[in-house]
């Protein structure tokens, strides 16, 4: 992965809908967009800021998200999800997130997610091991 990619931004927008609010099994807790909406487009964010830079044989895993959900979006508002690479050492890779009402300062949530980079042969070998786990037990 090329080491200049400090301060590489990615920015994605997204509509509330009504399967984004905040659900408990079955139940609708709350009529807004959940946490776990905030974090899969957070995910998703930072993976698609740093997939520019990936040298041909490498990949990345995901390896933490501290996500501060601070705002409410009602359904219907846009929401703009912005990864920044912030850090980068050659093998674990840092993105700030943070979200926001489209068009506006109001910040619905603020974070960091983590993200490992390795040579794509050792992620197919984790997840290899992985199976190898679950058919011995």
């Amino acid at each position: 992965m090329k080491m200049d990619i400090i301060g590489m931004t990615y920015t994605l927008d997204f509509i509330v809908n009504p399967t984004m609010t905040a659900r408990l099994d079955t139940i609708e807790i709350h009529k807004v967009c959940s946490t776990v909406t905030m974090i899969y487009f957070a995910e998703l964010a930072a993976r698609k800021a740093i997939e520019p830079y990936f040298d041909h044989l490498e990949n990345a895993i995901g390896g933490g998200i501290n996500l501060v959900h601070k705002g409410m979006a009602a359904i219907g508002e846009n929401v703009s999800m912005t990864a920044t690479i912030m850090s980068f050492d050659g093998k674990i890779l840092i993105c700030d997130i943070e979200a926001k009402i489209s068009g506006s300062d109001f910040i619905l949530c603020k974070g960091t997610q983590t993200q490992i980079v390795l040579n794509k042969e050792i992620i197919e070998q984790l997840i290899s091991n992985a199976y190898k786990r679950t058919k011995s037990q």
